[in-house]
């Protein structure tokens, strides 16, 4: 223990630097509020990051409203006595308002999880500040003219008595309630930074509701700053900035909580954006692939029925097609459920797996598809670039049956190390170009989206009686692959 001796000197040291203590304790709260009011704003579905203005609020106020016992003493040296007093009187006001925010801080997160009959619960605490207020300002006669101070002072020790007692304990126990919301975030590290937090406003409650000035009321005469400090040797402004300074630091660690909300709500966007991307995929696999392929299906089982009579053999030959290319629907349809590659076009080029799609509309549709390659004659492509351009050379081919009726129709590949060129050209009925209905159906969008997703570009270009253009070019880098002797 620190000897008569040793307390003396520990007196004097803290008498002669109560000003230093003082202005120290003050920015502590500062501190506070100024952190809080440049973070509170973010956006949080924590009740605790919703009422954190409020205690932002308070640490301002706390702060400005501490400076004063270091500003108004200065003043002394030429403004009236009056007006110091009116000062005095201000900077009293001005901590009873900082101590109603922290109660008003309390009382939302309580009143948060409560019904809503006691939404009423943030507003008590100005209505207590307005009796105190009344009290404050209308009892100055009272204590006469010539001693001020216990005016003040038993402003002050009813202001504590009032609001910041009961503000701290209505904030540990409504910080306490949010240990299950902390709790849902999974991060040990906060859960234990609320409870800290929680005993660093019990120190408050302690340090600045209950020790206050003395006076003739109870506990204030054998619980106050003239006994912590002679018991101590310690000034009570540097308990209550201890409590602050442990206040500010473990709420700043809760700052944390905006991050971790913010880093989640990536992660649930970038999963909705996956699935999202996902579904237009397979809108797109769905109506390139596999309807195109009923459509085929269709269209021989219709010329089969045509022929039924007039050549059997033709009709035994389209629906074996018919057949087969049913087959391939329902596998398409398994790959996409399972989410796999089809392994037929693993080892092909796109030149082999282009002229495969030519064979298909040769057999199907009966018209003269050909393949021409320029350029590299054998070129591989990453699988989901030949996927694309495949399902692009598909739709292509099946407006040119279904709406320009093409007989002839040429399939172009252009290899450099450049780009990768891809042209359709159909000798049909083509279309005026500025007709809304052919360029913005379903076939010609997932078109453009493809090439988009490879970083290339794709134009069509048509006139009636003229036939039909499709040009699609894709960077090199963004093809991927190599070429193959």
């Amino acid at each position: 223990m620190v000897g008569t001796g040793g307390m003396a000197v520990l007196r004097e040291f803290f008498s002669t630097n109560q000003i230093v203590v003082v202005f120290a304790y003050g920015l502590v709260y500062f501190l506070l509020g100024f952190a809080l009011s440049l973070q509170s704003r973010r956006p949080s579905e924590l009740t605790l990051a919703r009422a954190l203005p409020l205690l932002g609020t308070f640490g301002l106020l706390h702060g400005v409203a501490e400076w004063g016992q270091v500003f108004i003493p200065i003043q002394a040296t030429y403004l009236s006595v009056q007006a110091i007093v009116f000062l005095w009187g201000v900077q009293g006001t001005l901590l009873a308002v900082s101590f109603a925010f922290l109660f008003q801080f309390g009382m939302r997160l309580l009143a948060e999880g409560l019904p809503a009959r006691y939404r009423y619960l943030p507003a008590v605490p100005w209505g207590i500040f307005a009796v105190w207020f009344l009290v404050f300002a209308l009892g100055r006669p009272f204590f006469g003219p010539e001693v001020p101070e216990r005016w003040l002072d038993a402003a002050d020790v009813w202001a504590r008595y009032l609001l910041a007692l009961p503000g701290a304990a209505v904030t540990c126990y409504a910080l306490s309630r949010q240990s299950h919301e902390f709790g849902r975030l999974q991060v040990p590290r906060l859960l234990s930074a609320l409870r800290l937090t929680v005993l660093a406003f019990v120190a408050y409650g302690v340090a600045d509701g209950l020790i206050v000035p003395p006076a003739d009321v109870l506990p204030a005469r054998y619980v106050n700053t003239e006994i912590v400090f002679h018991l101590t040797g310690v000034p009570i402004e540097l308990w209550r900035g201890l409590a602050g300074l442990a206040i500010t630091y473990f709420v700043i660690r809760l700052l944390e909580m905006f991050d971790i909300e913010h880093a989640r709500q990536l992660e649930e966007a970038d999963r909705v954006r996956a699935v999202l991307e996902e579904r237009d995929r397979i809108a797109r696999e769905l109506h390139d692939g596999i309807i195109q392929s009923l459509y085929a299906v269709g269209l021989n089982l219709e010329a089969a029925r045509e022929q039924m009579e007039e050549d059997p053999g033709e009709t035994r030959d389209r629906i074996a097609f018919s057949m087969e290319k049913l087959n391939e629907a329902i596998r398409d349809i398994r790959q996409y459920i399972t989410n796999l590659r089809s392994p037929i076009d693993e080892n092909r080029t796109l030149q082999e797996a282009l002229a495969a799609i030519a064979a298909e509309f040769r057999a199907g549709f009966g018209v003269a598809v050909t393949v021409e390659a320029r350029g590299e004659t054998a070129t591989r492509v990453r699988p989901d670039v030949l996927n694309h351009l495949k399902q692009i050379t598909r739709e292509s081919l099946t407006n040119a049956v279904r709406h320009g009726r093409a007989s002839r129709i040429r399939i172009v590949v252009d290899v450099s190390n450049e780009r990768v060129e891809l042209t359709v050209i159909d000798d049909g009925t083509g279309f005026q170009m500025s007709e809304a209905v052919p360029l913005t159906g379903n076939g010609l969008r997932n078109m453009r989206q493809r090439a988009q997703l490879l970083g290339g570009e794709l134009e069509v270009t048509s006139a009636p009686g003229r036939g039909t253009r499709v040009w699609v070019a894709v960077p090199r880098d963004m093809a991927g692959g190599s070429s193959r002797a």
